[in-house]
């Protein structure tokens, strides 16, 4: 069997006395773990004494599916876990979170998973083990979080399919590593902005926001368009586009907080898809709408529409 290995590290700007209860307490992993994130209403039951070898917890949901962890070992500051998964399919992982002291009152966090995938999906290999590592870095974000300030600025409310309207747009794209989205996006937005002002475009009531055009998750590469909507068609320049989002239905998860954050709303997409089993629609690529402006808005107030167009 093809084995594989995921490792992601985050520095925490807290001492290590504060960072072990939220790792080796399963009570505390709702805060930031970025499974239980997508389905609050899971059922997750717990059982043994936090910080024991035996204590460990089992979640089962629509979204998250059916699963269960548990600690084998404390060595130092490492925790060592194994990790069963029931649905959507079986498989089982060897877990384990490094967590050291660097410098004062800082603390690096390492989440490693060992384990392997079947022969006949070999292929499936890369692209597994960059999406556990997307999700790794969106816990590992919520962990330091929840650390440094005792709160995570993530919240999520599924609307499920919804009625999408025709929205046509002006747009700059670019492309990127998916870490480096929002730096990139710093850049693009103001940019395709001005070019609507300058043109006296016509705006609508939409906000605006990204069109995904590529997702690559086996290179972690991203094509997105910065969009500004318009009531009109509007002419392409040499540098932006402009394009339509047609009517049509679309999955749709709001997110409520940080845009440092927003992947939890994509995965909760994602996973709403998937086992709601809507196909995608192709032709459409999904897609984010942003509903105040981050210069004048507070990170916790930040409201953000994610949406994934699917067949009718």
């Amino acid at each position: 069997m093809p084995k594989y290995h995921v490792e992601k590290s985050i520095v925490i700007n807290a001492p290590v006395d504060d960072v072990l209860p939220l790792t080796r307490d399963y009570n505390q992993w709702p805060a930031w773990s970025p499974w239980l994130c997508m389905e609050p209403d899971a059922t997750v039951q717990f059982h043994g004494t936090p910080g024991e070898v035996g204590h460990g917890y089992s979640w089962s949901g629509e979204l998250v599916g059916a699963g269960e962890m548990h600690t084998t070992a404390h060595e130092g500051t490492v925790h060592n876990m194994d990790l069963k998964f029931l649905k959507p399919f079986k498989s089982t992982a060897t877990v384990s979170l490094d967590i050291q002291p660097v410098g004062e009152d800082k603390t690096n966090v390492t989440w490693h998973m060992w384990s392997a995938m079947p022969f006949f999906l070999f292929f499936m290999t890369r692209t597994i083990k960059n999406m556990i590592g997307m999700d790794y870095e969106r816990g590992l974000k919520m962990l330091k979080e929840q650390a440094e300030t005792g709160k995570v600025n993530s919240k999520l409310e599924i609307a499920g399919v919804v009625d999408i309207p025709e929205t046509h747009y002006v747009g700059l794209t670019a492309e990127c590593p998916v870490s480096d989205i929002s730096a990139s996006m710093k850049n693009t937005m103001p940019r395709v902005d001005s070019h609507a002002t300058e043109q006296n475009l016509q705006r609508t009531d939409i906000p605006a926001g990204s069109i995904y055009n590529k997702m690559n998750l086996k290179n972690g590469e991203c094509v997105y368009t910065s969009i500004i909507p318009v009531k009109q068609p509007a002419t392409s320049s040499a540098e932006v586009t402009h394009g339509t989002i047609n009517a049509g239905k679309a999955i749709k998860v709001t997110h409520r907080g940080s845009y440092s954050h927003l992947g939890n709303g994509w995965a909760t997409a994602m996973a709403f898809q998937r086992y709601k089993k809507h196909k995608p629609l192709k032709s459409q690529p999904p897609y984010e709408l942003y509903l105040n402006d981050p210069r004048h808005t507070e990170e916790q107030d930040l409201v953000t529409e994610i949406y994934i167009p699917v067949r009718g």
